[in-house]
């Protein structure tokens, strides 16, 4: 079955400044891997994002990777608003890409096509 893409970021800090404790997005982390069978972890980025006040704000993100069915994108996004509640923030940033993202298991030996 071919699976969809979503990227979540989820800041490292509270809009006041103050960090998110690791605990939280552990645990944030483990409610997904519950949800959706898993996420891969694709490191830190930093970005700017314009608050509705229209001051700008700086954020130091941890970038997550979800693989799933397409018909459970929505399930993705209602998480980023649960989690976007649980960090206090005006917004989380949620994309959907366009890469097809598959597991391959091991081929047969026989299967190699002499490849390796």
């Amino acid at each position: 079955m071919k699976l969809k893409k979503c990227i979540l970021l989820l800041p490292t800090s509270y809009n006041d400044g103050s960090e998110v404790p690791a605990s939280v997005i552990s645990g944030i982390l483990r409610s997904i891997d519950e949800a959706f069978d898993g996420h891969t972890i694709d490191g830190y980025c930093d970005g700017v994002y314009r608050m509705d006040d229209g001051s700008l704000a700086s954020d130091h993100s941890l970038k997550v990777w979800i693989a799933v069915d397409p018909q459970r994108v929505d399930d993705v996004r209602k998480l980023a608003g649960s989690v976007a509640r649980l960090l206090k923030q005006e917004s989380i940033y949620f994309e959907v890409t366009d890469a097809e993202v598959e597991f391959v298991r091991p081929s047969a030996e026989s299967d190699t096509g002499g490849l390796l």
